[in-house]
């Protein structure tokens, strides 16, 4: 393309990658297993502090399964390091 005084321009592509217009990463959820396996816990001690609101409670997906979102676990674990645990 070329502009009012003739000389050619150089079009920029970068409105194709910009952050912007870039979908972001879904959120991974985790199964029990894998919570128990990061948090060290097990399942009555997570569930146990789900229900005294001291861990993230868990996203019903269906009637029969539950997950919880990745980054609110890796929080609780940062938080708790931050703490020096219990």
């Amino acid at each position: 393309m070329k502009n009012k005084h003739g000389i050619e321009m150089i079009q920029s592509n970068r409105h194709l990658s910009s952050p912007a217009t870039e979908k972001p990463e879904p959120e991974r959820l985790l199964a029990l297993p894998e919570v128990e396996q990061q948090t060290s816990l097990k399942k009555t001690t997570i569930y146990g502090l789900v229900r005294d609101g001291k861990f993230p409670p868990p996203i019903r997906l269906t009637r029969r399964a539950s997950r919880w979102p990745a980054s609110q676990v890796q929080a609780w674990i940062v938080d708790r390091i931050k703490a020096g645990a219990v």
